[in-house]
């Protein structure tokens, strides 16, 4: 069938922050005030490069109030991961991974949603685009409705990482574990922090430079990774070492501490990292593609299987949505048992300089908390 291209199909407009190129923020991050507007019958898959109309899927058309970033953003915009991110219809497309808005069209084949109805929605896995814009179509299935009590710029960060959070934390940590946990203060992180001790953990060690933020969400042993490395803090875990490590940064934690032989971590104990941690660089072109894959997972697979000092490696899936997984998240914040924390530089303005801005902050791998882009008010 023939792939269609998202603006062949014209009828209104809106204003959308759109992404002209690669690497280059101030060049090719642009809010574009003539951005096609989609309807049911003129929304493009990313995936396919078909209309939306003619998958079985059931889709949704939403009035954006808020957008979450997350490093997927970034990792796109780079170029290098083109082969499995970038939309079938290629450059310019629409930044954004997740959001909270006003349910303005629904599928004929949906009993669920309602128009009115206020939501939260997640990309469609591997492929971060086409939510920060005044409208944008979303998979039912990746949506939920959202309570009223709930504000949108809480919300719209609850669809990725909160879900990677708990569903990480429900399925590897234990009543009475201690804890190491490896970047507590970004995205991810803030909820991890929380959804760690609602396990029941009875001890969690963090890295981070933000002490006072995480302490505030319930760790008890703060390291900061600028004057401490915690791989050598033998003398303080050793005799109380760690029952489970779980890594959401990547970068050097694995080769410089997990494989050390540090006491800090008893034999075979469970390394569980994110394929998605916040210093995880991705190159999926030429032979960067096949570097990446067996670095991040046939390497240390054999290491871990190999060398009987080493931590036993796990590298899950953390956005594998199941029925009822985004409702229990909303849940839980509704309730109190899960704060939602915003790097304080946000939320951001919907203007050129301010999603530059919000992806510059991304991009730092700095941020503390959710980046949040404010598409409208509540009450507008």
């Amino acid at each position: 069938s023939k792939t269609h291209h998202p603006i062949t199909k014209v009828t209104t407009i809106m204003k959308a922050a759109v992404a002209t190129g690669t690497q280059d923020i101030d060049n090719h991050i642009h809010v574009k005030e003539d951005w096609p507007k989609p309807t049911l019958a003129t929304a493009i898959d990313s995936k396919t490069g078909k209309l939306v109309s003619e998958l079985k899927d059931e889709h949704l058309i939403i009035r954006v109030l808020a957008c979450a970033t997350a490093p997927g953003d970034c990792r796109l915009f780079t170029g290098k991961t083109d082969l499995f991110q970038l939309p079938k219809y290629g450059r310019p497309y629409v930044l954004g991974s997740d959001i909270c808005g006003i349910v303005t069209e629904v599928d004929d084949k949906n009993s669920y949603f309602q128009v009115g109805d206020k939501i939260i929605a997640r990309f469609d896995e591997p492929q971060p685009v086409g939510m920060c814009a005044e409208y944008s179509c979303v998979k039912a299935k990746f949506s939920e409705k959202c309570p009223s009590s709930i504000p949108a710029i809480h919300a719209c960060t609850l669809p990725a990482s909160a879900a990677a959070a708990k569903k990480l934390a429900q399925d590897y940590v234990s009543k009475g574990d201690r804890v190491l946990l490896l970047g507590a203060s970004g995205g991810v992180g803030t909820f991890m922090t929380q959804y760690i001790k609602l396990q029941g953990a009875s001890f969690l060690a963090a890295t981070t430079t933000q002490a006072q933020l995480v302490e505030s969400l319930g760790v008890d042993r703060v390291i900061d990774y600028r004057t401490e490395n915690w791989w050598e803090l033998e003398s303080e875990f050793q005799d109380n070492p760690f029952d489970i490590v779980i890594d959401l940064v990547n970068g050097d934690n694995w080769a410089r501490g997990a494989r050390s032989g540090t006491k800090v971590l008893p034999k075979r104990v469970p390394y569980v990292q994110l394929y998605t941690g916040i210093r995880t660089e991705v190159d999926a072109t030429g032979f960067g593609l096949v570097k990446f894959l067996y670095n991040l997972m046939v390497s240390r697979k054999l290491v871990s299987k190999c060398n009987p000092k080493c931590p036993k490696w796990e590298g899950p899936q953390g956005l594998d949505l199941q029925p009822g997984d985004l409702k229990s998240i909303l849940t839980d914040v509704e309730s109190g048992k899960i704060r939602v924390i915003l790097d304080s530089k946000g939320p951001f303005e919907f203007t050129t300089t301010g999603v530059r801005e919000a992806m510059k902050l991304q991009q730092s791998k700095h941020a503390h908390g959710k980046v949040v882009i404010e598409i409208a008010k509540e009450d507008a």
